[in-house]
């Protein structure tokens, strides 16, 4: 397995009705880059599907994606610290799984990093 360039660290909790939009949009954009990369993404302990969510689309690229589950709600800042932990990357960059920073600007922060 090639050591990934890029690690991108998605806390999530609670996020199953976002998942499916934030995997059609992130893969493609992580593609793109033409880099290696992985995404971790950390379960904090949600209630609904979206460890199960995780699960299939590990199953879907385990090349680039590694799950970590949490055994409750520890928040969103220890999330972001357990997938620190596991990152196997040179860079690191942390998106949130609602959305609310759009995976296409990886790119750019990736790009402000090597300036």
């Amino acid at each position: 397995m090639t050591k990934p360039d890029v690690s991108v660290v998605i806390p999530v909790y609670n996020e199953e009705a976002s998942l499916p939009t934030l995997f059609a949009r992130l893969y493609p954009a992580l593609d793109a880059l033409k880099t290696p990369y992985e995404v971790v993404f950390v379960d904090d302990g949600s209630g609904d599907r979206s460890a199960a969510m995780l699960a299939d689309q590990h199953a879907k690229r385990p090349d680039a994606t590694r799950v970590i589950v949490l055994s409750g709600n520890f928040g969103q800042h220890r999330a972001i610290l357990a997938g620190f932990a596991h990152v196997r990357g040179q860079r690191v960059v942390t998106l949130d799984a609602d959305l609310q920073n759009p995976p296409e600007e990886a790119g750019k922060l990736l790009a402000k990093m090597d300036e």
